[in-house]
């Protein structure tokens, strides 16, 4: 690991709340740095990629900001080992996409907990409305 990707790992796990930690300076390369520093933040911890061993969890997750109303909802299916099958870190372009709205936030913690909180291993339906609303059903 180099030693640059390393620094940007560090700076990503405090969070400031300093917007320019997240915008990309030197082009490309740290942008890609910024990617895999969240996808790295978004992996499954062992625990939940043990839990899907045993069940594979329905999630509905819905979010609206306007009024602060958030609802997780997840239901056990009981269909063992095909949970191991789902992804333990979200997709390159699922990480750019976080990537890039924490840079247009003014505040990326709040941000990324929001994103975190509902990203899921497989995404049947995700809606995101232009004031913020967001409503995704898949499997975790």
């Amino acid at each position: 690991m180099s030693e640059s990707y390393k620094s940007v790992e560090k700076q990503v796990v405090v969070l400031p709340q300093d917007k320019a930690v997240w915008q990309a300076n030197d082009g490309s390369k740290e942008m890609m740095m910024q990617v895999e520093t969240v996808r790295s933040l978004a992996k499954a911890a062992p625990v939940k990629i043990g839990r899907r061993a045993l069940f594979s969890w329905l999630r509905i997750f819905v979010h609206n900001p306007g009024d602060g109303e958030r609802v997780n909802l997840r239901i056990p299916i009981p269909i063992p080992l095909v949970g191991l099958l789902l992804p333990s870190q979200p997709p390159m372009n699922q990480a750019l996409r976080l990537r890039n709205l924490m840079a247009e936030s003014d505040n990326p913690a709040k941000t990324l907990e929001t994103y975190l909180d509902s990203m899921m291993a497989f995404e049947f339906i995700r809606v995101e409305e232009d004031d913020g609303e967001l409503v995704i059903i898949g499997l975790d």
